[in-house]
């Protein structure tokens, strides 16, 4: 196997998820660029699969190196992808590639990102073409944003893959899931903004590399399969998934555009009631989603960031 020159520090988070983090761990084993290291981050599991995941790396399960850390807390998705940032940065890596846990990957998907990557000075994030996992249906193929409005959408997403989506493009975003970046853009945008918890915290970091005059790639020939259903049903999905993306999203455009607030106040409105349509009227608990879909959008307006935390006084 050819050692490639640029280090590679792969950041992956683990929460209460051993099978999927031992499947993800097993599948970077058959990548052809060898030249990486694994930071495999726990946000304080409950579930015991930390301590597991450490006794299979300490009884040589995994063919790959891998530094396991905890993170302590469960610092949602930003804040744990960062202790691993950090830790990799510090360690003087060149290029860090976040890769979801619940991913499998095929054998040049690290090597076709950095190909791309390295081809160009001005390129600072590459992304992969994403599939649900066992399928040939697109998770996605490059991202698309209005930053003013704060959304976002998966290009491709539940299309059968017919060649459609296979061209190297430039794009408003590549989702987390897959998102190799530059050392470079750490110390010229600075981590990713924890107090987003979970979601658009990926999405904030790509609009503000954009705007930094950054290009950003999706890279097509990089292949990851993602374990998210294509027929996930709103039932399926936490309460708080509605929370989050309208919190976030109205947190994003007026962070990154103050002087366009009042697109984003629409855009707000727009979505309030689309989420009622996509998340509470096919639903089991319309009262609990429908709450938090309106408390989200409440708490964006009041800049109120973080976990969203359950007391008797908030509901």
């Amino acid at each position: 196997m050819t050692d490639y020159a640029s280090s590679v520090a792969i950041i992956l988070l683990n929460w209460n998820g051993y099978n999927d983090t031992y499947e993800c761990l097993k599948s970077l084993e058959s990548l052809e660029y060898n030249n990486f290291h694994v930071f495999l981050v726990d946000n304080a599991s409950t579930d015991g699969s930390y301590q597991r995941l450490i006794e299979d790396n300490q009884s040589g399960q995994f063919r790959v190196k891998v530094t396991c850390i905890q993170s302590g807390a469960n610092l949602g998705s930003a804040g744990g992808n960062n202790v691993g940032i950090k830790a990799a940065y510090e360690q003087g890596y060149e290029y860090f590639w976040m890769l979801n846990n619940d991913t499998y990957v095929d054998h040049k998907a690290l090597s076709a990102l950095m190909d791309v990557i390295e081809s160009d000075n001005q390129i600072g994030i590459v992304g992969s073409k994403i599939y649900f996992a066992d399928t040939k249906l697109l998770w996605f193929a490059g991202g698309e944003v209005n930053p003013y409005a704060g959304t976002s959408k998966h290009v491709g997403i539940n299309e059968e893959d017919c060649g459609q989506h296979d061209e190297l493009s430039e794009v408003d975003f590549i989702v987390g899931c897959s998102m190799l970046f530059r050392r470079e853009l750490i110390e010229e945008i600075g981590f990713l903004e924890e107090d987003y918890f979970i979601y658009y915290e990926d999405t904030d970091w790509n609009v503000r590399t954009k705007k930094n005059g950054w290009k950003i790639m999706y890279v097509p020939k990089s292949i990851i399969y993602h374990k998210e259903s294509s027929s996930t049903k709103s039932d399926d999905l936490s309460p708080y998934y509605g929370y989050y993306l309208i919190r976030n999203g109205y947190l994003m455009a007026t962070r990154i555009y103050k002087n366009y607030k009042w697109i984003a106040f629409i855009s707000l409105l727009i979505r309030i009631v689309k989420f009622h349509i996509l998340y509470v009227l096919k639903s089991k608990n319309k009262r609990v989603r429908s709450s938090l879909i309106i408390k989200g959008a409440l708490h964006g307006i009041k800049q109120r960031t973080g976990q969203y935390k359950l007391t008797k006084k908030t509901g």
